[in-house]
């Protein structure tokens, strides 16, 4: 048993000293992106129905050398909230998409079933996808599948 701890040691402070020259730097970058959703039917059509508002924590490591314990890659947690711009409750179905530099859709978020938001309030979605991709690079879009006035 003492050997092995002694193994264990001595190969940790190997790496602690092969990694003593560089030095790792975590940065946290935060992107944020607003998209304005017009509905497409009925009493909605042409109307700007809600606001999605997207905030990315984006977490970058330099160098990855000296970084032994940290990620592959760099990524970023992607949270999404959803502003009503209606005076009446409205339920959206939609698809969230992020975009690369080409427009072309790297990830999605989809709420099929609906979500019902209250005039002027603010539905806090929460974390909607991780990406290796900066939300700024390309962007993001949202495709509305529904945009209904409820009672």
């Amino acid at each position: 048993m003492r050997i092995r701890s002694r193994r264990f040691l001595a190969l940790a402070i190997v790496l602690a000293v092969g990694c003593k020259g560089a030095e790792c730097k975590v940065e946290t970058t935060q992107y944020t992106k607003s998209l304005d959703a017009i509905g497409f039917a009925g009493a909605t059509q042409g109307v700007k129905v809600a606001r999605f508002d997207l905030v990315q924590d984006f977490v970058s490591h330099t160098p990855y050398e000296a970084c032994a314990q940290g990620p592959l890659q760099d990524v970023g947690v992607v949270n999404l909230k959803i502003t009503s711009l209606v005076p009446t409750p409205v339920l959206l179905k939609y698809d969230l998409q992020g975009l690369d530099k080409d427009g072309l859709p790297i990830w999605s978020h989809q709420d099929t079933i609906g979500v019902t938001i209250a005039p002027n309030k603010t539905l806090d979605v929460g974390q909607v996808f991780t990406s290796p991709h900066i939300l700024n690079d390309g962007g993001a879009r949202i495709l509305l599948q529904a945009a209904e006035y409820v009672p």
